[in-house]
C-alpha cells in the first residue's frame, strides 16, 4: 500500500474501496501497522484492537464484494477516545492508570452506530486523565505520557480535545 493513502481524504478512500481500487482489509492492515509502530512513539495510542479491526475488515470486504455497500464509512478504519466503551474485552480506561483493565459488554453509542455504518475500529486512542475533568493543563496528566506533535515532538498536542499546547 502506498503510505499516501494514510493522508488520503476519507471521501476519497470511501471511492477507492467501492471502486474496489483500495480493499478494507488492505487499508485496515496499512492503518493498524502505522498505529503499532508511531502509537507508542507519540503516546496516542492505548490499545490497539487489531483483532476487532482485522474481523470488522473482512466483514466490510465480503460485504462490498457481494455488492452491499453501506454508505460513505463502509470498511474505513478509525480510531476511538478511550472515553468510549467498547465491548469484545477491549479496555476502556477513560485516561487513568487505575482503569487500565476496564471493560464493558456493551458498546458506546457512538461505536455502535460507526459498526453500523461498516466503519472499523482500529484502535482506542490516548487521553487525558478522565477527560481533563480536572482542570489539567500539564503534558503527564495522560498514563500513556504526553502526546507528542509528529511535526514538532518537543511540542505536546494537549489535553484530551484542546488542542495543541507546549
Amino acid at each position: 500500500m502506498k503510505t499516501g493513502l494514510v493522508y488520503t481524504p476519507i471521501r476519497e478512500l470511501g471511492e477507492r474501496l467501492r471502486s474496489g481500487r483500495t480493499s478494507p482489509v488492505e487499508l485496515t492492515e496499512a492503518f493498524l501497522e502505522r498505529l503499532e509502530d508511531l502509537g507508542p512513539k507519540y503516546n496516542s495510542v492505548v490499545t490497539v484492537t487489531r483483532d476487532r479491526a482485522d474481523s470488522q475488515a473482512r466483514r466490510a470486504e465480503r460485504e462490498m464484494e457481494s455488492g452491499s455497500y453501506r454508505g460513505p464509512l463502509h470498511g474505513i478504519p478509525y480510531g476511538a477516545k478511550d472515553l468510549l466503551a467498547t465491548s469484545g474485552g477491549i479496555p476502556t480506561s477513560w485516561g487513568a492508570a487505575p482503569m487500565r483493565g476496564q471493560t464493558f459488554e456493551h458498546d458506546a453509542t457512538v461505536i455502535e452506530r460507526l459498526e453500523e455504518a461498516g466503519s472499523i475500529l482500529a484502535a482506542k486512542l490516548a487521553m487525558i486523565e478522565l477527560a481533563g475533568g480536572a482542570g489539567y493543563r500539564q503534558p503527564h496528566a495522560s498514563f500513556t505520557g504526553p502526546p507528542r506533535n509528529p511535526w514538532n515532538p518537543e511540542t505536546w498536542t494537549g489535553g484530551s480535545s484542546s488542542g495543541e499546547d507546549r
